[in-house]
Order: C-alpha cells, then structure tokens, then sequence
C-alpha cells in the first residue's frame, strides 16, 4: 500500500484491532482525514522510483531558489515578512464544497507552502472575522532561528488586534 510509510505503528494514532492487517485498517481509517490521505497518497506517487527524477529532483531545485529569494530579502535587512495566512477566511467545518474540491483544498495553503519549503519559521495570528464571522489569519515569516522576534511580533499584533468570538461554532 502507498500508505505503508504511515502505519500508526511505528508514530502517530494506532487503533486496536483483532490482528495486524484489521489494526492497520482502522488505524488508517480513524487516523487520516480524506485530505491528508489524498496528500499522503500524491507524495508518496512522486517520490516512487519511476517520478524521482521527473518531480522530486526538480522539486529540490525549486527549493533552493525559494530559499535563495528569502536570503536575498533577510540580508537586505528585514526582520519578518507579513502575508495573509490563506486566500481567503477560514471556511466552516461542515463545508462540503470545499471538502469536495481538492485544488480549493491546496490553494487554501499555498501561503504557507513557501515557508515550508524554505525550512523557515513561520507562525499564524488571527487577524479579524470576515463578514460571515469566520477567521482571517495574518502569517509571519522569520529569519531562519529567530523564532522568539516571531512570537515578539505576533504577541504585538494579536493585542492590537484583540480577540474576536464566532457568532456561531460549528
């Protein structure tokens, strides 16, 4: 299985089962939302020895100049970088159009992609409630190792933002 990497045996949630393959299976199925078994499921396709060379070689090269970008604009002398965490506000837990929509799903995230990829801090604030009460975060970006200027500079901006409460949980 293509989910063989993460069993729940070895890390993360593991779920009793009468034998072996019924413990996977339910492992599985309580551990992993369809979103992360679709994400698991797309990595482990690239990095099977037949795609290797085609997307996870390129991958790193990318990598590297996204790295080499965020260099350039810290040696420059700024202390963190502030974005949108996301597109858009966050969206409910019952949202079924976005739940059935896996590029909604990736865009969603692809603020934060950047920074994953360059291997540097980044932390997300609540910034507001949309028009609909539903969050919108702001994302820091910090120098590699500077994690408490992140915390600093979230701290400030979370008290001047102050606290917001959905009208509704959902």
């Amino acid at each position: 299985s293509n989910l063989a990497r993460y069993d729940g045996v070895r890390y993360g949630l593991r779920v009793p089962g009468k034998d072996i393959v019924d413990m996977y299976e339910k492992t599985r199925a309580a551990g992993f939302g369809r979103e992360v078994k679709r994400r698991i499921m797309i990595g482990t396709y690239v990095l099977s020895a037949g795609y290797y060379d085609a997307y996870y070689l390129q991958a790193q090269k990318v990598r590297n100049l996204i790295k080499r970008d965020f260099e350039t604009v810290f040696a420059a002398g700024v202390d963190v970088i502030l974005t949108p965490a996301t597109p858009s506000a966050a969206f409910g837990v019952a949202d079924e159009d976005m739940a059935a929509d896996p590029v909604k799903m990736y865009l969603n995230d692809i603020f934060t992609v950047t920074v994953n990829m360059a291997g540097l801090p980044g932390i997300a604030v609540p910034a507001g409630l949309d028009a609909k009460g539903l969050p919108l975060g702001l994302q820091l970006i910090g120098r590699p190792f500077d994690e408490e200027t992140l915390f600093q500079t979230a701290a400030v901006i979370e008290q001047a933002a102050g606290t917001f409460q959905p009208e509704k949980w959902w």
